[in-house]
């Protein structure tokens, strides 16, 4: 899943997050979702449902768990499967640009109307990342019968670490949106 520079993006009906991941072959290669996921969410308004931290996980596509991410006021905590590496993710709102920081490292993400091109742009605003709607390549049809499959691209000298700050950062945005 961090290897792969083009994947598509499906959401599944849950109370909270349900990312699926597929590759441009259309293979499952991982998925973020709830890593405790309680009937009683399903029954919660929104509104409460936000108070309390959100624990999602990513795993790849044999189930194994490869990072947590931790989404509270404050910002996106990323912890390795291990638990070793830890790293924070802060962020703000600057106008209508989100800004996402990691120490020296600050992403910026633009707002775009309806969500449907959201891209993440780096310390010298070059784009390193794309999530697009409505954008399937024409020979992608065959194996995603919905043209609106999101498709996010990666810049190919990302390396797997960042790959997956941009995964949380896009779990945080789509956390309680209309998927």
């Amino acid at each position: 899943m961090l290897q792969q520079s083009s994947v598509l993006i499906a959401f599944l009906p849950a109370p909270s997050l349900r990312m699926v991941i597929f590759d441009t072959e259309g293979r499952r290669i991982g998925e973020i979702r709830d890593m405790k996921m309680r009937k009683l969410r399903w029954f919660l308004p929104y509104f409460i449902d936000r108070f309390f931290p959100k624990r999602l996980g990513i795993y790849d596509h044999t189930e194994n768990l490869e990072a947590s991410i931790i989404i509270c006021k404050r910002g996106i905590e990323i912890l390795s499967s291990d638990a070793r590496c830890r790293e924070l993710i802060e962020f703000k709102k600057d106008g209508t640009t989100l800004l996402f920081q990691n120490g020296d490292m600050r992403y910026a993400v633009p707002k775009s109307f309806l969500h449907t091109d959201l891209q993440v742009l780096n310390e010298q605003s070059h784009r390193i990342a794309r999530l697009r709607k409505g954008w399937m390549p024409f020979e992608w049809g065959k194996r995603f019968t919905d043209p609106n499959t999101p498709v996010l691209t990666f810049n190919v000298s990302l390396a797997a670490k960042e790959k997956r700050r941009i995964y949380a950062m896009f779990a945080a945005l789509f956390l309680y949106r209309n998927h």
